[in-house]
This record gives C-alpha cells, structure tokens and sequence, in this order.
C-alpha cells in the first residue's frame, strides 16, 4: 500500500498538478467524477476489478465501477463531453476543439424541440410561467462569461452552480453597464430556484439536471443566436416556441412575435443601414434591434460595428420576462452597451434620454387592445422622439387605418407628421393569432400634406404557406423575389393594378390600399366564370329546383373576354341597394323561404325559414361581413340577414340568370379589399366601381354578358 501512494504522489509531482482544479483542468483521485455524470457511465460500464483470469481474457468484468487512480480533464476537453450526445455540423467539432464559439444553422426543429423538453421539464419542477423567461435569458447570459462556461460542468453541487450562475450573470452584466437593481431582480429569480427541492434532487449531469439545462442552451440555442451577421431572432423564437406549451399561443402572457421576414421588410422599408440610429419602444425580445443590428452591419468597418454595438441601438421594454430577453439577446450578440430600459416608454425620464440620443429610425410592433393607451399614441410617442426627418415604421391593426376609430389620435398624427406609405398585410401574417394589420411608414416633425399622394402596397400575398406543427414558413422559397418587388414599387412610388395604389388623404379617410386600388381583370380567366356556373348548378342540384333539361340550344360560338378593353361602371348607377334585416335563431321557424346568411357556399343559403316577410327574387346578394365579397344570384324568394346588401336592376335595364352569372363573377373579384377588419359596408358597395363590357356608346354591354354565359358549359342548365 505504502508502494502504491508513493507511486501516486511521484505521479502527481512529476506531472506537476494537484488534486482538484489545475490550471489546465481537473484531477479527480479514484475515479471520483460522479458530478460528472458521463465519464460516470463510462466507468460504470468499464466495471471494477475482475476475478482472477488470464491476462490475455479481459472479457470478465466485474460488476462495480472502475476506479483508476487519476482521472485528469480538461477544460477544453469539457466542451468535447458537452457534444457528446449533441449532433454538430463538422465544422464545429473543429471550432471545439480549438475553442472557439459554435454558429448553428437555423433549424425551427431543433428550437421547438428543445423549447418543448424544456418547458416540460420545468413544469414538473413547478417554476412558475414568470420565472420561466428569465431562467433562460439569465444562463445565456452568464454563458457569456468565459470561466463559468468553462466550469460548469465540473461544480459538484446544485447549489454551487446556481451561485455560480448568479456569480457569472453579475460579471456579465456589471460590464454592460445595466443598472444594479435589474441585475438584483435577476439574480433573485435564480435565488429563489435554489430553493427549489425538486430541482436541486435531480443528480447533476442528468438529463433534467440545471446543467442539462445550461448544456442544452448552450450547445443548441446559443450557436444559432451567435451569428453575428444573421437578421434572425433565434432566442425570440425559442421563447414564442416555449411559452406556447403554457396554454395557447403566448399572448396571454403579452407574447406576440413579429415574424422574421416582417422584421426584415420593416427595416428595408426604413432603409436601415450603417449610419442609423434605431429605436424600439415596445422592444420584447429584440426582434427588430437584432435585425436592424445585422443589416447596420453590412457595409461597416470594424470601428463602425463597434459604434453600431454601443451607441446605435436602443430599446425599451415594460415586462420584466422580456427585458431579461433582450439584454441577453443583445449581449450574446456583442452589444456591450445594451442600451435597453426597463421600464413604460412614456415614462418622461426615459422619453428625454432616449430623446437626447439623436435617433432617426424608428420600428415597433406596439401593444395591441390595451385598456389605456392605443396603438397609434405609441405610434405618436415614437415619431415625437424622433429626430426632424426621422423615418418610424410601424405594424399595428388594419382597424387603426380603417377611419371609423382613433380621429382624434389621426388628427394630431396628421398636425405634426407625414403619412408617407401605408403596407396591407397578410390576413394570417401572425398565425396563429388572428390579428389583421397594416404597416404603415411615418416621417416625423413634417406635417401631413392632404394634396401630396400616399403610397398604399396591397402585400397580402408574401408567398408563406402553412405547414403542421411549422405554422407559416417560405416553403416554396418565394418570399425573398416577393419582397424585392414590394420594394421596387415602393420606391419608385409605382402603381399597379392589384398591388399598389396613390391617394391624397386626410385624417378621417381610409389609409388602406383596397380603399383606392384598381382590381387588376385581367386576372379573371373564363374558369371563374364557368366556376359561378357550376357553383349555381350544384346548389340547384342540391335544393331540387331543376330538372337539368336543356333551356335554350347552345350556341357554338367562342366569345373572348379582352378585359383590358373593359369599362369603369360604378355600381350605384345600375342598381338599388337594400340591406337584410336581422333575424335571431330564436325568432326562425323551419319553412320554405330561403335563409340567406354571410357564407360562402350554397348560394348563400344557411337554412329555410317560415315567413311573409320575404325578398322579392332576381337580384343579387353581396356579403358584406362574414365570407365578405361572396355574391350570389337569387331567383327564388329569400330572406336575406343584416349581414347581407340586396341589389335590385334599376328600372331601365333588365337582369336575367345569364347576366347574373357574368356580374357575380365580376363583383366577387373585388371581394379581396375586404375582409374581418374591413367590410364591404353599404355606403363603400354604392361607391365600388366595376369593369365590364361596353357598346360603343358607353353603356354596359348587357348582351355580350349574356351571350358569354351561355357559351360556357353546363349554362344551358342552370
């Protein structure tokens, strides 16, 4: 025995190290590394000392766990075990072992998975949903100082990683200059974790344990977040991913992020680049800071990015969650400075500081139906900030540019700045949330001029779809030749037929593209007419009310369109307008009388009802909530609800089915200016102008119409 230390002490003073930690890295005496926990199985595996065998036989193994003298690690050599049972691309393997920092590409994948284990795991724990954010956001943090990321893995306690952990994030954060008391806060939320019983019982190096946790920020979501030149959110992501699994989609926790290529087109719009200096006053997790960063960066010498880091970038942010993101994104991404605020934005210490800081661009997503304070004041409170000239892009609610709401905000909007464009967006831009909105760009300090024309985009159409489980994504790789060409219009102020529009407007007009736009007709092709056809004859089908004997012999002629030779007709001047009258379901008895409801199939009926007080048939019926812009042709008696707008033939011309036909498919191509946000009201239906075939002297050429028609298949049925 006396042989065997001494052997161990020669070993160790001629290797010059020391139990425990060297400056390399780790001695561990007899295989003592339960911390941790994978050279632990490796050993385990390897088993004790076996029975008496030939030397050559080391097949038996015994059941215990091997104990070798030393076990040296080291510190580098820490970060190849983290890997272990993580997949890498190759190159980082190489970047390990050269001590570098891991950039991941992108994998929506691979954030939800792990947002999903993750929550999952804390909700075992009982971490409440408010601890959930900062837990987070404060081990990517302390990821940042250089010895806990060396060393985590090799404390032997729960508790010492969590001082730690405290230990790393003060460091960090003392050096980014945010103030003691936020530094206090976050602290105290890992404080409060050290006393959590259920936490600290899960061995260290376990799967569950607070350093799986760190392991699995560290070697999946932070490489992806330390692309220095990547517009994306990946920790935004991470979070949105994370908090859905707590109930819904996020927002019931203030959570609603703005997608990625909306970020970027917000930024383009406002033609970031090296010289700005950007601010988000409603910040989150920093999705439109990142993305500005990554584009400010572009063109930039290295003493410019150093000034983009620390003077060009500011923020603010209410939620404490949040805050705690968009440091932690910031700081991950270098910005030593951070120069985001805890605290309300209209807070007038904050609003003068941020005032002083000579800001020219900026970019929000700003709080939507909150009880005290609309979207278009922190529209206001933004542009006030601004400098003279100074460009605010901002993505609100469509009902903010609708007209009926906000005068009073829109007025003084108007007094002091210039609505310069205004972006319909798509109808599903924030799916799974439901929230129709608009973008619309500010110049600020300029007075609105109603004789100078803004510029209205129709951008419904991004080229996103919808996949299981991924939400809406560029599946198809079209978005990138999509927004090129929404900006090439935008910037040449060009207008075009179902895409983009000019208008003078004032405070209380609509500031919408569908508004002043031109439907483009050469779009409708004779399969949308002969669609109306057969939607007609299938519902006449379905109620028994034909017989599918031929009504007239088919005239053989072809008959084309030649939309671009069409009309202007606007459709007050050739009919009368009634409006349906409400009916509860209470109120309905079952009959004969066709219910017509704001849907978009069965020619409108949703169900037969008994009464006398029934329309008059051979009209059409408009949508205009509801399926909006569905329009239908009814010559049968009907009831038609408030939902629903009657136009009847003025007296001196004569609607028939044929003519219907034509008219329906004509009317229903304008439904796209409409929607949940913005009906198809009365008042707007008198005033929507139509194109259509003409005779020579002007007037519609009903008989070309009704010729067309019954040039189509199946025409002679219906």
């Amino acid at each position: 025995m006396a042989a065997e230390q001494y052997t161990e002490s020669l070993t160790l003073k001629e290797m010059k190290c020391v139990i425990g930690k060297n400056s390399f890295g780790y001695v561990f005496p007899q295989g003592d590394v339960s911390c941790v926990h994978k050279i632990d199985q490796l050993l385990k595996e390897a088993g004790g000392k076996p029975k008496e065998c030939e030397l050559e036989d080391y097949s038996r193994k015994g059941k215990g766990k091997a104990k070798p003298e030393f076990i040296i690690t080291f510190y580098d050599d820490i970060i190849l075990e983290k890997a272990k049972d993580i997949i890498l691309e190759p190159q980082n393997y190489i970047e390990l072992i050269k001590g570098n920092k891991l950039k991941k590409a992108y994998s929506l994948d691979e954030i939800r998975n792990t947002a999903i284990d993750m929550h999952n795991f804390l909700r075992e724990i009982k971490v409440t949903e408010a601890h959930k954010p900062i837990f987070i956001a404060g081990i990517l943090i302390a990821l940042n100082d250089d010895d806990f990321a060396k060393s985590y893995s090799m404390l032997t306690s729960y508790k010492a990683v969590m001082q730690n952990i405290q230990n790393a994030i003060e460091n960090v954060l003392e050096n980014s200059e945010i103030k003691s008391n936020r530094i206090s806060y976050i602290k105290q939320v890992f404080a409060t974790l050290l006393d959590n019983t259920k936490f600290a019982e899960i061995p260290l190096g376990h799967s569950k344990s607070i350093t799986w946790y760190i392991e699995q920020l560290e070697m999946k979501i932070k490489p992806m977040m330390d692309y220095a030149d990547s517009t994306l959110d990946a920790l935004g992501v991470f979070y949105h991913e994370f908090i859905k699994y707590s109930g819904g989609d996020g927002s019931g926790l203030g959570i609603v992020l703005t997608p990625q290529h909306l970020t970027e087109f917000m930024c383009d719009l406002a033609g970031v680049n090296k010289n700005s200096r950007v601010l988000d006053l409603c910040c989150g997790s920093g999705s439109f800071l990142v993305t500005a960063m990554s584009k400010m960066f572009q063109n930039a010498n290295p003493n410019e990015i150093e000034s983009i880091r620390k003077d060009r970038l500011y923020g603010v942010e209410f939620d404490d969650g949040l805050y705690t993101l968009a440091i932690a994104n910031m700081i991950i991404r270098k910005d030593g400075k951070s120069n985001i605020y805890k605290g309300d934005c209209f807070n007038p210490n904050i609003t003068d500081e941020l005032k002083s800081k000579n800001i020219n661009i900026g970019l929000i997503n700003p709080p939507y139906s909150q009880k005290d304070v609309t979207e278009l004041e922190f529209v206001e409170h933004l542009l006030s900030i601004l400098t003279v000239g100074g460009t605010g892009v901002v993505v609100v609610p469509t009902s903010c540019a609708i007209g009926t709401k906000f005068k009073d905000i829109r007025e003084r909007l108007m007094k002091k700045h210039t609505l310069k464009a205004v972006f319909s967006m798509p109808d599903d831009i924030f799916y799974p949330t439901g929230t129709n909105v608009c973008v619309m760009v500010w110049t600020a300090h300029s007075p609105h001029d109603s004789a100078q024309e803004t510029y209205f985009g129709y951008c419904k159409n991004d080229g996103f779809v919808k996949r299981k489980k991924l939400g809406r994504i560029d599946a198809l790789e079209k978005w990138e030749a999509i927004e090129k060409e929404w900006l090439k219009l935008y910037r040449n102020r060009d207008v075009a037929n179902g895409l983009s529009a000019r208008h003078c407007i004032k405070y209380d007009d609509e500031w919408l593209c569908e508004a002043y736009m031109q439907t483009d007709y050469t779009k409708l092709s004779q399969d949308d007419f002969q669609q109306t056809i057969n939607d007609f004859l299938a519902y006449q089908i379905k109620q028994g009310s034909t017989s599918l004997d031929c009504q007239y012999k088919k005239n053989s002629k072809k008959f084309t369109l030649k939309t671009e030779h069409w009309k202007e007709y606007k459709l007050i001047d050739y009919f009368d307008f009634m409006k349906g009258k409400r009916l509860t379901k209470a109120d309905m008895i079952p009959g004969n009388i066709n219910f017509l409801g704001a849907i978009s199939e069965n020619n409108g009926v949703r169900e037969k009802i008994d009464t006398n007080d029934f329309w008059q048939p051979n009209c059409i019926t408009v949508n205009y909530n509801g399926s909006v812009g569905e329009a239908f042709y009814q010559q049968e008696p009907f009831w038609a609800s408030d939902d629903v707008n009657v136009l009847y033939a003025k007296n001196f011309w004569k609607l028939n089915k044929y003519i219907a036909m034509f008219l329906v498919t004509v009317i229903k191509a304008n439904k796209y200016r409409f929607g949940y946000g913005r009906k198809w009201t009365m008042d707007k239906m008198k005033d929507t102008i139509i194109n259509l075939p003409s005779q020579t002297d002007g007037t519609p050429d009903f008989i070309y119409m009704e010729n067309y028609i019954k040039s189509l298949n199946y025409s002679d049925r219906i």
